[in-house]
């Protein structure tokens, strides 16, 4: 599996050419202001363009709570985490960067983009209170960064097909042969976190896992939000591996789906980063500060159904973030023995 820092430099040519405007920046980067200085030199930059892989709701409710306590315009583009690794990467690349900060799945691509020079590491960042209160397990200094939301990773399933008594409540209640070709998965290859996910899953769960749940003759999605849909439309009874924000939209619309967490899991976590060659550079570290605040983590987190590491007790009592080491060397291995391969 190449090192996924060559695969985002390899995709950014590519991506290169889809980029149109927001490239171009111009002009001389700002000075960063002393940590104290930080929030009055942010409102004088008026604005701060934020890449986010977090849902577009959910992004737009922190950008407008930021807006709203500080004074300070968010500029939001919203892509998938692959989508902004390789157009932040081309950029940089490109020596036009467009984005001052991000918030993105935790996929390695922080301490690839820090290797780089494209980001700040966030303790080198200049920040008024790194990592402050922040519990010691949440803060990543290997990758320069910290978590500032987590989404445990879950089932969803249609409450249509499954009867009330049935519906899971660990991933082994999905393993009765009743549920063979049932079963929706968002494509393990899709991201490093599905990976690092299943891996801290079946460790817990015996080395038989994968194979147990190949046998049920999974169907795999692109990602995550179609899995749930196909759920919502009874195209399957339930989606393994799946988020909570992705059955948001479906159940808001009438859909019969649900989604629970089992008590052990991993999940999605969202860290953010500070771009080294931003044009508001106060800004962004004073958007990335709030983030990674008790605050703007929960105000993150509640707009994304997720969990701010500031309330772990609404974490799932066996959560364990995803083992992205793991993710790096075993992704063939993990989509072989579910049988996607």
């Amino acid at each position: 599996m190449p090192h996924p820092r060559r695969r985002y430099l390899a995709a950014a040519a590519v991506v290169l050419l889809a980029i149109t405007g927001c490239g171009d920046r111009g002009g001389e980067a700002a000075e960063v202001a002393a940590p104290d200085g930080l929030e009055s030199a942010a409102k004088e930059e008026g604005t701060v363009t934020l890449y986010s892989s977090v849902e577009e709701d959910a992004t737009a409710a922190f950008a407008k709570s930021f807006t709203d306590r500080y004074d300070v315009e968010v500029q939001v583009v919203r892509l998938t985490s692959a989508q902004l690794a390789q157009r932040f990467a081309a950029e940089a690349q490109a020596g036009a960067p467009a984005a001052d900060a991000l918030l993105i799945s935790r996929t390695g691509f922080t301490a690839d983009a820090i290797e780089s020079g494209w980001l700040v590491p966030l303790a080198d960042a200049g920040l008024p209170d790194f990592p402050g209160n922040l519990d010691e397990r949440f803060v990543l200094p290997d990758e320069g960064t910290a978590i500032s939301i987590i989404q445990p990773a879950g089932i969803a399933y249609n409450t249509d097909l499954v009867p009330a008594g049935e519906a899971p409540k660990t991933w082994a209640d999905l393993l009765d042969p009743k549920w063979k070709g049932r079963i929706a998965i968002p494509d393990p290859a899709s991201s490093a976190s599905y990976i690092g996910e299943w891996l801290v899953v079946a460790e817990a769960s015996g080395p038989d896992f994968l194979q147990r749940f190949a046998a049920q003759d999974l169907k795999k999605y692109a990602s995550g939000v179609p899995a749930a849909a196909a759920v919502a439309a009874g195209e399957a009874a339930f989606c393994v591996m799946g988020l909570a924000s992705h059955i948001v939209d479906p159940k808001a619309k009438g859909a019969p789906i649900e989604f629970v967490a089992p008590p052990l899991t991993s999940g999605a976590e969202v860290v953010p980063g500070v771009a080294a060659n931003s044009r508001h550079p106060n800004a962004a570290r004073l958007l990335i500060q709030y983030a990674l605040s008790a605050e703007g983590s929960k105000v993150l987190a509640d707009a994304a159904g997720a969990v701010s590491p500031y309330d772990t007790t609404n974490l799932p009592t066996e959560y364990v973030s995803p083992d992205l080491a793991g993710a790096k060397t075993k992704q063939a291995q993990v989509i072989g023995n579910l049988g996607l391969s």
